[in-house]
């Protein structure tokens, strides 16, 4: 995932990234330029790209919704797009009033320390597999997840992991 603040050269970031990810684009200010020449990235790398959800260019495989998001949004947008892949983020605490739409995958955080400053108290390995019994979507965990960390979310159930810092060149040696 891209930050605003912690990718502040995301070109170079998203050029850094392995082949088969999912690039999902956040921003303060959406450039459709700067979104063009992502999807550009994301097709010579094989990866899927995702774009924030107040943005709605026809060009990418699909949107990733702020958790705060009305579900019959989310919804709408799957039955307008049934191809198109869709994210959410998780409620922090709680649960959901009604049924997840029919997503792709809920991005859970954060699992352990974070530098993001929206990450709040990390909820840890246990929460996060209590979290995930339940769910009717493909879980993803993201905060303060690197190498160190990610073999500790083995047996948690989860489909796969997100990141923002630990996708950080300097740290693959690119």
């Amino acid at each position: 995932m891209s930050d605003p603040v912690r990718t502040p050269n995301i070109i170079r970031w998203a050029k850094s990234l392995p082949k088969h990810c999912a690039v999902i684009y956040r921003f303060d200010n959406f450039d459709k330029k700067l979104a063009r020449e992502l999807r550009k990235i994301t097709l010579e790398n094989s990866q899927q790209f995702l774009i924030r959800s107040k943005a709605e260019p026809d060009f990418a495989d699909g949107q990733h919704f702020k958790r705060e998001t009305d579900l019959i949004l989310i919804s709408k947008t799957r039955q307008s797009n049934p191809s198109a892949l869709l994210t959410l983020a998780a409620v922090k605490e709680g649960c959901y009033g009604a049924s997840l739409p029919e997503i792709d995958g809920l991005l859970i955080s954060a699992i352990f320390p974070s530098e993001s400053p929206s990450a709040g108290t990390p909820i840890g390995v246990e929460t996060l597999k209590k979290r995930t019994k339940d769910m009717n979507a493909p879980v993803f965990a993201l905060g303060g997840i690197n190498i160190k960390t990610a073999p500790k979310l083995r047996g948690t159930n989860i489909a796969g992991i997100a990141a923002v810092g630990a996708l950080k060149e300097e740290e693959y040696g690119r």
